[in-house]
This record gives structure tokens, C-alpha cells and sequence, in this order.
């Protein structure tokens, strides 16, 4: 158990003790030992022998449902949730639910309570019910925005995308945080996915423009559409909106990159390609702009595209630019010199690949795939490029 369930119990334990002596706090000393329960005791023993589970289960007994142990229960029933114990969980919030003498405010937090036992146990079907007759019921009350954010969660665990879509459209309503935006955002942008994969790319192409239409900011939504545009050969539009990503976020450039490139060739040849190389490598440098630039130099002056990349790598070192230095220089090299550069280059290359090229912001998750959703912390839009000497 963590430090702050040992804490819960402790304060479970020391509350229920003051609860007791300020009930009768006229009677003899020794009327009110006899008053507490023998589970109380029980929970002590258990607590100082360390059996926490067992603890915690007498100290529930103990427990007379009442206004001011309400808190308690509750705070139990999470604990067991917690601790994997859902069944458990779900027996202490549904004998709270039978209690006649609880409010109509606490009868709603135990449901919020229930329906996310459910959810932790699988029960998908019985949670939705529960969540949508609360929904239905509470349109006005406080918990209406909680109610719609446990729905999202479950439509999100369900990859049910449209039902996803519908109740967070709502819930931004209510509540706009960021967070909440930025999952729209990508509920749109799966839904555009599954179009694709059909072909349907009117479809696809709506969908990315609906995430983008709740936010501006989405990286995934634009390099999406770049894909729809591209596969219906409008290379044009292709290259606006992937350009677009460089005022959305300056980091996902270095993913964007080859498919610029093959855009930009498609239609006008490479010169707009190097232009916007060159303006973002001035305003961000970044390994991929650095040596998509260093290649294109080679194919005109080897000796310039040299000097260009040791420049850049004196105000931007990275591995990956390092070993594109040696490569450049294993080329005129012979000998023993050309045998140390291949050693050397070998040695970079093994160190450049076995380092992650992702990284989530959140919860700090590292990987070589770009997830758009983190596997780790389940948040959307959190995970990218790692930048720096071992990144971009």
C-alpha cells in the first residue's frame, strides 16, 4: 500500500475514535470504550501488524453510514478501486446507494463513484447506462461536467469515435480546457483515419478540417490533410498545409520533411522546397532541416556543403549531424584515414539508432514511433521529436 493509503486509513481510524468519544462526551471514560465497536479494534490490530487490506476491511465494518462518515466510505470505496480490489469497491458504493437517509448530492457522487468501478472492472455496458441516465438526469447539477467526462473516457477506452465526438462537443460546452479541446481535436482526426484507410477521402478530409476547427494547433489534423490532398494528386494544397505545421509547432518539422520534399517536386521543382528549409533552420534549427540543407549543397559544391554542416554543428551539435559529417569525409578519404572514419561513423550510427527519437512532455515516455496518443499516459497530443545533441 502507498503512504497515502496508509495515510487514508490512519485518518479513517483516528476520525472514527474522535467521532466516538464526541457522541457521548458526558458518559464515564469507561461507558464509551464499551460504546466502540469491536471492528474498530480489530482494525487497529491489523493496522499495527501491517495487514492493511484487512485493515481497511474492518475498519468499514466498523463504520455506521451517517453524515459524518459519508466521507469515510467513500474515500474507502476509492481506495479498494485503487488498490485493484473493484469488487470490493463496488459492495461499499452500492450499500452507500441503499442507504434511505443520503442526500440527493451524495447519492450523485456515489454514482460517479459506481460507475467508475465499473469501468475499472470491464462492466463498459453497465457503466455507460448508469453514466447516460446521470447525464439525462443532472443536465443542471454540478457533477453534469464530470458525468460527460467519465462518458468521453469510456467512448475513448471503446474507440467508439462518433459517440466520442458527440459527448465531448458537449463537454467543451461546459467546460473548454485545453486538455478537452485537444481530444476532440484527435477524435476527429481517428475518425478521418478510418475514412482513409476506406478511400473515402471527402470524408477524411471533413473530419481533419473539423479538428482543425477546434484546434488550430493540431499537427496530426494538418499533416493528415496533406495526406488526403496528396493521394488525390492535389499537390498544391498538399504543401499549404504541411507548411502550416511550422506555425503550429516548429518541433514536428523534421517529420514533415520527405513529404514536402516529394510535394514540392511534384509541382515546382526544388527551389521553394530549399527556401523554406532555409527560413526555418534560421528561426529553429534542427538536425533533419540541417541535413535535408547539407544534402542539397552536395549535389552542386561537396566543399560548401561541408562547411555549411561544421558551422551549423558548432551552434546546433547532434548525432545525427556528426555522423552525416563523416560520412561526407569517408568519401575522399583512403587508406588507414578511411578506415578510422568508418569505424568512427559505425560506432555513431549504432549510438544514433539505439536512442529514442520520441518523447511524451507529460509523463516523460520515450519511443522511435510517433504516438499521437501516449501509450503511457493515455494523453493526446503530448508526444514529440526529442530535440538536443542525442534528438533533433
Amino acid at each position: 500500500m502507498t503512504e497515502v493509503g496508509l495515510f487514508i486509513v490512519l485518518f479513517a481510524a483516528l476520525f472514527l475514535g474522535w467521532a466516538m468519544g464526541r457522541k457521548n462526551p458526558a458518559k464515564k471514560s469507561k461507558r464509551e470504550k464499551k460504546s466502540v465497536p469491536p471492528d474498530y479494534f480489530r482494525g487497529l490490530n491489523h493496522l499495527l501488524n501491517d495487514q492493511h487490506s484487512e485493515a481497511i476491511d474492518a475498519f468499514v465494518d466498523s463504520l455506521e453510514v451517517n453524515s459524518d462518515t459519508f466521507d469515510i466510505h467513500l474515500t474507502l470505496g476509492n481506495l479498494f478501486r485503487k488498490k485493484g480490489e473493484i469488487q470490493k469497491a463496488i459492495n461499499v458504493h452500492q450499500n452507500l446507494l441503499a442507504r434511505p437517509e443520503i442526500t440527493q448530492r451524495e447519492m450523485r457522487m456515489v454514482q460517479l463513484e459506481l460507475a467508475s468501478d465499473f469501468m475499472s472492472a470491464g462492466l463498459l455496458d453497465r457503466a455507460s447506462r448508469l453514466l447516460l441516465n446521470m447525464a439525462t438526469a443532472s443536465k443542471k447539477s454540478e457533477f453534469h461536467s464530470k458525468i460527460l467526462t467519465l462518458l468521453v473516457d469510456l467512448y475513448e477506452f471503446e474507440q467508439s469515435w462518433d459517440k466520442a465526438i458527440q459527448i465531448s462537443s458537449e463537454l467543451i460546452k461546459e467546460s473548454p480546457t485545453k486538455k478537452e479541446i485537444k481530444r476532440l481535436a484527435h477524435f476527429h482526426c481517428e475518425m478521418a483515419e478510418i475514412f482513409s484507410k476506406k478511400e473515402l477521402w471527402k470524408e477524411a478530409f471533413q473530419h481533419y478540417k473539423q479538428a482543425l476547427g477546434v484546434d488550430s494547433s493540431c499537427v496530426r489534423a494538418s499533416v493528415g490533410a496533406a495526406n488526403v490532398l496528396s493521394s488525390q494528386r492535389r499537390y498544391r494544397d498538399a504543401i499549404k498545409e504541411l507548411k502550416q505545421v511550422a506555425e503550429q509547432d516548429p518541433e514536428f518539422i523534421s517529420i514533415i520533411i520527405p513529404q514536402l520534399k516529394d510535394c514540392y517536386q511534384r509541382v515546382w521543382g526544388g527551389s521553394g522546397f530549399i527556401k523554406f528549409l532555409q527560413e526555418q533552420n534560421q528561426k529553429k534549427p534542427s538536425a533533419a532541416l540541417i541535413l535535408a540543407l547539407a544534402q542539397h549543397y552536395m549535389e552542386d559544391d561537396k566543399e560548401y556543403a561541408e562547411m555549411f554542416l561544421v558551422e551549423q554543428l558548432r551552434s546546433h551539435p547532434t548525432l545525427k549531424g556528426f555522423r552525416e559529417l563523416i560520412n561526407l569525409q569517408m568519401k575522399d578519404s583512403r587508406g588507414q584515414n578511411q578506415q578510422h572514419l568508418e569505424v568512427l561513423y559505425e560506432l555513431i550510427d549504432q549510438l544514433a539508432q539505439v536512442k529514442p527519437q520520441f518523447q511524451c512532455r507529460q509523463c516523460g515516455f520515450s519511443g522511435y514511433q510517433l504516438h499521437w496518443q501516449c501509450p503511457s499516459c493515455k494523453n493526446w497530443g503530448v508526444v514529440k521529436p526529442i530535440h538536443g545533441l542525442e534528438g533533433e
